[in-house]
C-alpha cells in the first residue's frame, strides 16, 4: 500500500481512563486539531519552557465522547465539559497526553467484536 501524502486537518484518539476505585480502565474519544512540525516543535518547546500552559493546548480540542453523566445519559462537547475534565486530576493528564498522541499520529483502538 503506498502511502498518499494528503493534509489531514483532524483526529480521534482513545483517551484511557483510570477512574480510581474502578477495576476496568475507561476509554474517552477526543477529537483534536493537527499541526504541521514546526508549529509542534513550537508548541513542545514552549511547553517544556513554561511558556503555554496545559489549558492552551485545549485551543485544538474539537470533540469529546463516550462521556457520561450519573444518569446514563451522553454529555454533549461544550465549554464547560472541558473544564470540569481538565479540574479531574485522574482525567486531565490523559486528555493532555492525547494531544501529543494526536499529533504524533497513534490512531484510536480498532473496534473490537
Amino acid at each position: 500500500m503506498s502511502l498518499v501524502l494528503k493534509k489531514i486537518p483532524t483526529t480521534t484518539v482513545d483517551v484511557p481512563v483510570h477512574v480510581p476505585g474502578e477495576e476496568k480502565t475507561a476509554t474517552i474519544q477526543a477529537t483534536w486539531k493537527l499541526h504541521d512540525w514546526d508549529t509542534y516543535r513550537a508548541t513542545v518547546e514552549a511547553q517544556q519552557a513554561g511558556k503555554k500552559n496545559d489549558e492552551e493546548l485545549l485551543d485544538d480540542l474539537e470533540n469529546v465522547t463516550g462521556i457520561k453523566d450519573e444518569t446514563g445519559s451522553d454529555m454533549p462537547f461544550r465549554k464547560e465539559l472541558v473544564e470540569q475534565l481538565m479540574q479531574t486530576t485522574y482525567i486531565r493528564r490523559p486528555l493532555i497526553l492525547s494531544w501529543f498522541a494526536a499529533q504524533e499520529g497513534r490512531s484510536q483502538a480498532a473496534a473490537k467484536n
